[in-house]
């Protein structure tokens, strides 16, 4: 019986050798661990692909199947939510790379490949305080510029001799965003801090003094609302959602100024409204001492005034241009309160 000898075709899979970096090289992250999902895929492909026998001679390489991301969503701001994701990732990015040193780099390499950086530091920098100050879409491309600042403990040359100091430090990363990817671009770029703008005028523009109806009302809201000194209830408008700090973070208040659009009247009618600017200084059981700044609405009822709400900001008068005719605290004696 004649035997027919089958050809069989082996098939070898080299993998191209590594190059040397020569610039940092950012590595990527994901909310889904795509990296390790990527690798795994391309694993599985392969083998499948050798079981069945589809796997040519010619084939150098396999291409994963695509991953969907997930839907792109807009957030605050018009900033998608990979975009906003960059801030936090780029925070987490430059505090690994303020503490990494030659010896113990930490973390930073999960965000770049170490051994293109030229020199890590032989002393970790000192912060405190890192937080994410801007994301910035850049156009054109699928980079987003975020700005990180944290206080650096410094040490400074003075005559006395030697002076440790925590200035605010700014720090700007690219970060280029790929569906739900992250991938850092380059290290971490110090920068002079944003530029002050000027002050905006507001409308408080009238002083009420402390023994009118008026001021009255607010030291009483204040009172209540910081220091637990009697029911919140009693001074804020019906179906308004305002409640007190407790426990009360203050044993003591004085408002130190206050001021409003126009002289209220000492009997509004219902549903007349005013907003006003209080200054207070706040004292804590420790007698620590602090000044606070709150714009408030008030609205009248049963011929008195009312606190309504918080607002989320000072009026700004819109008749006015930019300057510096924001009220500053005087005293005026408009009355005190103490806790219980």
């Amino acid at each position: 019986m004649m035997r027919r000898k089958k050809d069989q075709a082996e098939v070898e899979v080299k993998e191209p050798k590594a190059k040397k970096a020569k610039v940092v090289e950012g590595r990527g992250s994901n909310w889904t661990r795509g990296r390790e999902l990527s690798g795994k895929v391309l694993s599985g492909l392969l083998y499948v692909a050798i079981g069945a026998g589809v796997v040519s001679l010619g084939m150098h390489f396999v291409k994963p199947e695509q991953v969907l991301a997930a839907p792109t969503e807009q957030g605050p701001g018009g900033l998608s939510v990979a975009q906003q994701s960059a801030g936090a990732y780029a925070v987490g990015f430059v505090g690994s790379w303020l503490k990494a040193t030659k010896d113990q780099p930490g973390d930073l390499g999960e965000y770049v490949d170490l051994t293109a950086i030229r020199q890590l530091s032989q002393v970790p920098f000192i912060y405190r305080d890192l937080t994410l100050v801007s994301v910035t879409p850049v156009e054109g491309g699928p980079f987003v510029s975020v700005v990180v600042a944290a206080n650096v403990s410094e040490i400074s040359l003075e005559e006395e001799g030697n002076v440790e100091t925590s200035p605010r430090r700014y720090y700007q990363v690219a970060v280029a965003v790929d569906g739900d990817a992250l991938r850092v671009v380059g290290l971490p770029s110090p920068i002079a801090p944003p530029a002050s703008g000027d002050t905006t005028a507001l409308v408080y523009g009238t002083s009420v003094a402390a023994g009118e109806p008026f001021a009255q009302t607010v030291t009483s809201f204040l009172g209540a609302y910081l220091a637990g000194s009697g029911e919140l209830d009693r001074f804020i408008t019906p179906g308004s959602d305002l409640t007190a700090i407790l426990p009360a973070p203050f044993a003591q208040l004085e408002v130190v100024d206050l001021r409003t659009e126009a002289d209220p009247v000492e009997a509004p009618a219902d549903g007349e409204t005013a907003r006003a600017l209080a200054t207070v200084t706040l004292t804590t059981p420790l007698e620590q001492l602090t000044t606070a700044t709150y714009a408030l609405t008030l609205t009248g009822r049963g011929q008195r005034w009312e606190v309504t709400d918080i607002d989320l900001a000072p009026q700004a008068n819109p008749t006015q241009g930019k300057g510096n005719p924001t009220p500053k605290p005087t005293p005026t004696g408009t009355g005190d309160s103490k806790g219980n």
